[in-house]
């Protein structure tokens, strides 16, 4: 049976906080494969030292740190570039700001039609890609954030050029999303129904989109040789009703397929309330678009328990290449070797106990692990799962691990 993938997005203070080999030295441990490295934060800020932006750290060159980290130790590496929020750009071109139905210009999201953003963001790839080695470049934010943004008076002649009536639309999205009491679903309902006015503002915005992914797709295709481009992408589009996709976000699946290599829905079951089952039905939505690594909830409100049952469930389905895990920094590392297993805690506060099981036997135990530190125990068995606990009780995301 092929392995499947193990990846993991890192955020680049995690090897400010422990050093890149420390960092890497745990991936490995833990089989991970593949490291999605963010690269170009929400901030607009850059793990690596760029004549065209502001670095995250001005004396350290973050990047170079992860890949030889990476690479080092057989793993890919993929430059992570959240490509349409970057706080600093608005910040110093007001008129970029995506712009929100009521309220105005956003201050930390640029609007993807704006096409000097465009250039500078394939500038930005172009210097990276032209002074480093990356295994793959992945594009997040590539989408809108919500209908109720790209309202500015240049979005909305677009939609009148793609034939969209405003004076229909106005009315659905007030009752959407506006008023005293908004129900949230009018417009919507409307794309379900086969609205034309509708169904083309989708059209629209899917078109902004695609036009801006082409154009970062095509830098990366020009400037690198057998690289891997992957895509982060809101679970939604997977769904068969594509309404909430289409309309909120402009992106839609069988679009930005045909771009990239690699499609990742963010499958975050706790963070939508659901289960595995859900994460089973998001691969299987994805698979049928092309290549999936299925992005799992490694964070606040992921557990052991759910992610093992999420891993398995995406991991079962026919087609999908491996699993994400957000993210690194954020879950405690329980390594088995054995009748013995290491916990490796990166969390703010300590993990103080774990209960193991295997087979239907259960034990619990004393396992005080400070933050940022490394402790080994030894077991009364081998188990299969491991569930951590903080000092009140509530759980913690932790990833089992090794043998």
């Amino acid at each position: 049976m092929e392995t499947k993938m193990l990846g993991v997005w890192m955020w680049p203070e995690s090897i400010r906080k422990r050093g890149a080999d420390a960092v890497f030295d745990a991936c490995a441990g833990g089989g991970v494969t593949d490291v999605f490295f963010l690269t170009k934060g929400l901030s607009g800020t850059t793990a690596f030292l760029s004549p065209l932006s502001p670095p995250m750290d001005p004396e350290r060159d973050l990047l170079r740190e992860a890949l030889d980290a990476a690479h080092a130790r057989g793993m890919r590496l993929h430059t992570w570039f959240t490509s349409a929020s970057d706080a600093r750009y608005v910040k110093e071109h007001p008129a970029s700001a995506l712009v929100h139905l009521t309220k105005g210009p956003r201050e930390d999201i640029v609007s993807i039609t704006d096409g000097a953003y465009t250039d500078y963001m394939r500038s930005l790839l172009t210097d990276m890609l032209r002074r480093y080695d990356p295994d793959g470049v992945h594009l997040d934010y590539i989408r809108y954030n919500h209908l109720i943004c790209g309202w500015s008076a240049e979005d909305q002649e677009r939609y009148r050029a793609g034939g969209v009536d405003l004076g229909r639309v106005m009315p659905l999205m007030e009752k959407t999303f506006l008023g005293d009491a908004p129900d949230g679903e009018a417009v919507f309902n409307a794309f379900r129904a086969g609205d034309g006015d509708v169904v083309r503002l989708s059209e629209v915005r899917r078109g902004n989109v695609v036009r801006f992914a082409s154009a970062l797709a095509e830098t990366v295709r020009r400037e690198g040789k057998n690289l891997t481009l992957s895509a982060a992408l809101m679970p939604e589009g997977s769904y068969d009703d594509l309404a909430f996709s289409d309309l909120h976000y402009g992106q839609h699946y069988a679009d930005l397929a045909v771009l990239t290599d690699l499609l990742l829905p963010m499958s975050y079951s706790r963070a939508y309330g659901k289960d595995e089952s859900w994460v089973r039905d998001t691969a299987v939505g994805t698979v049928r678009y092309g290549r999936t690594m299925v992005g799992l909830h490694a964070y606040e409100g992921g557990t052991g328990l759910s992610l093992s049952l999420d891993r398995r469930a995406a991991e079962a389905v026919p087609g999908v290449e491996g699993v994400c895990l957000f993210r690194e920094g954020a879950f405690v590392w329980a390594f088995r070797e054995g009748r013995s297993m290491t916990l490796l805690n990166p969390l703010p506060k300590a993990a103080a106990s774990c209960r193991i099981t295997v087979a239907g036997e259960e034990a619990v135990l004393e396992t005080p692990v400070g933050p940022g530190e490394e402790r080994t125990f030894d077991l009364p068995f081998s188990p299969d799962l491991v569930r951590v606990y903080d000092a009140d009780g509530s759980e913690l995301c932790a990833l089992t691990a090794g043998e």
